[in-house]
C-alpha cells in the first residue's frame, strides 16, 4: 500500500561498478561518486574485516604490510570477490548517503551496469550485492546500451549505431538499433589489460619491474595507440626494482616504446571491432558507414586509438566528450525517467 510513498522517500541511484572505479549518479544530482574499485582489508578470526575503501584503498596497493591486503573486487567487470565487493558498495552508498541533504534518503532503488557478456550467475552476484548492500529494488543495464545512452547516441531510431567502450578490465562492441542491442561482444580487454603488458615489456627490456601503479600512471602520461611520427616521442622518469641488482632503479621510457608494448591489447580491440562490423546486417552496415564509430570509456582516452581504429577499419571514428563518464551518465538516464527506459533494464 504505501510502496510508493516509500519509493518515493528513497534516493534513487545508477552506479557503474567498474573494474577499475566505481561511479555514482544520484536522481536530480548527477554524478556524485568518483572513487577506485579498490578495498584493502586484513583478515582476523576468518573474517575479511574492511580497512579502507576506494581512494585511500588505491594508495596501499602495493604497499601494504603483511597484514593488510589491498584488491580490487571487481575482474574484467565483474565480481571476483562478492563479500568484498559488497562491503565496497555499501561503503559507497553511505558515503553518497552522508553527502545528501535533508531526510528524504530511505533505501535507493539502484540500476547498475553489468557487460554483455556477464553470465546469469555473474549478474545475480552483482544484484544480490546491491540488495546485501542496503538496495530496495535492483535492475541492470547491459554497459554498451548504458554508454550509447550517455553518449548521445538516438538508439531509438530504425538505424544502425555502433559504440566501443573500453573500460578497465573490458572491452564492449556492439551495434544498436531500435533500443535494442542487434550484436555485442564483450573482450576481456581493456585498461588494467594495458597495465600489465606495459610491466611485462619494462620488465623484458629492461630488467626493471614496477608495479600497477606506475604502469598506469604511465599509460595516462605517454600511452599511444601508434608509434609517434619522429620514433620517439614523449619520454618520462620511471622507478621500480633491478630484476638483476634487486635495488631500486630509475630508467626514461618513450612514448615509441610505449606503443611498442601497448600492441597486442589495441589489437584486440581492433580484432574485436572487425569482427563485429563484418556480422552486422548490411543495411545497419551502410548506417554505420555514414555515422561511424563511438568509442566511450577510460580507454578511449588512449592517444591515437581513434587513428589507428580509423585507419583500420576506413570508418569515421570519434570519441565521446565525456568518454569517461557516458556509462554512467546513461545509466542515470534510465533513473531519471525510470519508466520511459525500463525495457532496456532486467533483473538478472
Amino acid at each position: 500500500m504505501f510502496g510508493w510513498l516509500f519509493r518515493w522517500l528513497s534516493t534513487e541511484m545508477a552506479i557503474d561498478l567498474g573494474t577499475a572505479n566505481t561511479l555514482i549518479y544520484v536522481k536530480g544530482q548527477g554524478v556524485v561518486l568518483n572513487e577506485p574499485s579498490v578495498v584493502a582489508y586484513t583478515v582476523r578470526g576468518g573474517r575479511k574485516e574492511v580497512q579502507a575503501v576506494g581512494n585511500l584503498a588505491k594508495l596501499m596497493l602495493g604497499r601494504t604490510p603483511g597484514q593488510i591486503e589491498a584488491i580490487r573486487p571487481m575482474r574484467d567487470g565483474v565480481i571476483a570477490d562478492f563479500d568484498v565487493a559488497e562491503e565496497m558498495i555499501k561503503y559507497f552508498i553511505r558515503t553518497v548517503h552522508g553527502q545528501l541533504s535533508g531526510w528524504i534518503k530511505g533505501r535507493p532503488r539502484i540500476v547498475i551496469c553489468v557487460p554483455s557478456g556477464a553470465t546469469p550467475v555473474e549478474r545475480r552476484a552483482i544484484v544480490d550485492a546491491a540488495i546485501g548492500a542496503g538496495a530496495q529494488d535492483a535492475w541492470l543495464i547491459e554497459e554498451p546500451m548504458a554508454a550509447a545512452l550517455g553518449a548521445g547516441l538516438a538508439i531509438d531510431e530504425p538505424s544502425g549505431s555502433m559504440v566501443v567502450d573500453i573500460g578497465g578490465g573490458t572491452t564492449e562492441v556492439a551495434v544498436l538499433s531500435l533500443e535494442g542491442i542487434v550484436y555485442a561482444r564483450s573482450v576481456r580487454v581493456g585498461g588494467d589489460r594495458m597495465d600489465e603488458s606495459i610491466i611485462s615489456h619494462i620488465r623484458r627490456a629492461e630488467n626493471l619491474l614496477i608495479g600497477e601503479t606506475t604502469a598506469e600512471k604511465i599509460k595516462k602520461t605517454i600511452g599511444s595507440a601508434a608509434a609517434p611520427a619522429d620514433g620517439h616521442g614523449e619520454t618520462m622518469s620511471v622507478k621500480g626494482r633491478d630484476l638483476i641488482n634487486g635495488v631500486p632503479r630509475e630508467i626514461i621510457v618513450s612514448e615509441a616504446t610505449i606503443a611498442d608494448a601497448l600492441t597486442d591489447p589495441i589489437e584486440e580491440i581492433v580484432d574485436a571491432v572487425r569482427t563485429a562490423l563484418e556480422t552486422t546486417p548490411p543495411e545497419l552496415a551502410a548506417d554505420i558507414v555514414e555515422k561511424g564509430i563511438m568509442l566511450t570509456g577510460g580507454g578511449a582516452l588512449l592517444r591515437n586509438l581513434d587513428l589507428v581504429l580509423r585507419e583500420r577499419t576506413g570508418l569515421p571514428v570519434s570519441v565521446a566528450d565525456e568518454a569517461l563518464n557516458c556509462v554512467v551518465m546513461g545509466t542515470g538516464k534510465c533513473v531519471e525517467d525510470f519508466e520511459r527506459y525500463k525495457g532496456l533494464l532486467s533483473r538478472v
